[in-house]
């Protein structure tokens, strides 16, 4: 790694003494971090919290400790997205989420279009599969080359009739980044509603939910954020709250939830869009990630990962593979994306067999994700292992 130093990548004495809080490292080259981060050593201790609060204060507990706690996790990932406190709340799936999203908005027969691309989550494309089905909602797919998303050609595609747009700030297939803010900016001209998905983009990148400017920002923890399974996120743009009430709420999004009122009143800001009980287990284990990626910083790691990310593409490359992920720097996320042809996938389970951890995608490639705590000698290892 080059020197570090505020901003700058990691030094390699720094990446061996973060190496020591994942126990994974020590058995195994994971580098599929983008697909499910490696869990920081400090996740069982919390979930011990969780366990000796319940086996100790019973019921009391929600009040003293775990409903609390929820808040202050939900501002703790929204400051490593630039969100102001109070206004994300967490969940337990962004699919869940995203219904809740949809749920909100009016359909009526002014504005019948959804818009997205054939990168998109597949997730999202099933919901809104649905709604077209039963609402009859107009769902508009932009093409793509496969790799990455055009945003003036999604953008061209937003008019007035558009009631939605999902878009991913990072393709979940090769890694590419999404010009989300243009996308943005072209749907509140016409008064349509953004929803940003950075499910691949937060935990190792800069991300400034109000430069986007989206009405919504969704993500989870099972990736970057080495958080696990069980918790995701929703950021509503502060001052467009109100615009948004979801059909799809749950008691904990209540204004007075142990009232037990039989009247629907929603509470202040993204409290609102809480649902019902939240995972507490899953918030416990969820905090030890949020909380190194915050003491890293989301500028050192994508400084980190640029270094990572480069000599994945260039060694592939020197090597005859192929490389579906940007070759631009800038237009790249930190997950690569390696073709080796039809002997793709038996190349995927040969590494998986070596201790080399990846995963394969069909029509895409083996995806390798190195996060902050991998090394260049990793990367040179899978690299020199591609090929029988």
């Amino acid at each position: 790694m080059s020197p570090g130093g505020e901003g700058g990548a990691l030094t390699a004495d720094e990446v061996e003494r973060w190496r020591e809080r994942f126990p994974i490292l020590a058995r195994c080259t994971y580098l599929i971090n983008n697909s499910l981060g490696a869990m920081p050593d400090t996740v069982p201790a919390s979930l011990r919290q969780f366990t000796d609060a319940w086996a100790t204060e019973g019921v009391e507990a929600w009040a003293a400790r775990w409903l609390p706690e929820v808040r202050r996790i939900a501002d703790l990932v929204g400051s490593l997205i630039g969100a102001p406190p109070g206004t994300t709340v967490v969940h337990q799936n962004v699919a869940t989420l995203a219904s809740m999203v949809l749920s909100s908005l009016p359909l009526d027969a002014g504005r019948d279009r959804v818009v997205v691309t054939d990168l998109e989550w597949p997730g999202h494309r099933y919901l809104l599969s649905g709604y077209q089905r039963r609402h009859g909602l107009h769902v508009e797919v932009v093409p793509t080359d496969g790799v990455e998303v055009d945003a003036a050609r999604l953008a061209a595609a937003i008019d007035e009739r558009t009631l939605f747009v999902p878009i991913s700030q990072v393709v979940y297939r090769s890694g590419a980044i999404t010009d989300v803010a243009t996308v943005c900016a072209r749907a509140r001209e016409v008064g349509a509603v953004t929803m940003v998905d950075g499910y691949h983009a937060a935990g190792h990148m800069l991300v400034d939910v109000g430069a986007i400017g989206c009405d919504f920002y969704v993500g989870g923890s099972v990736k970057w954020l080495c958080g696990g399974p069980g918790v995701s996120y929703l950021h509503v743009r502060p001052g467009t709250a109100h615009r948004f009430v979801p059909v799809e709420v749950g008691w904990l999004g209540h204004e007075r939830p142990f009232a037990f009122s039989d009247a629907w009143e929603t509470a202040d800001g993204a409290m609102g869009w809480l649902g019902g009980t939240p995972s507490i287990p899953s918030v416990y284990a969820a905090r030890e990630g949020y909380r190194i990626v915050a003491e890293v910083g989301p500028d050192r790691i994508r400084a980190t990962s640029l270094a990572l990310t480069a000599r994945l593409v260039e060694g592939a490359l020197e090597r005859g593979a192929s490389v579906r992920t940007p070759l631009d720097p800038g237009r790249r996320a930190g997950a690569v994306t390696i073709d080796l042809g039809p002997e793709t996938e038996a190349a995927s389970r040969r590494l998986i067999d070596a201790g080399i951890i990846v995963d394969y995608r069909a029509g895409a490639g083996i995806r390798v994700g190195a996060h902050f705590f991998n090394t260049l000698q990793e990367c040179d290892a899978l690299l020199d292992a591609l090929r029988a």
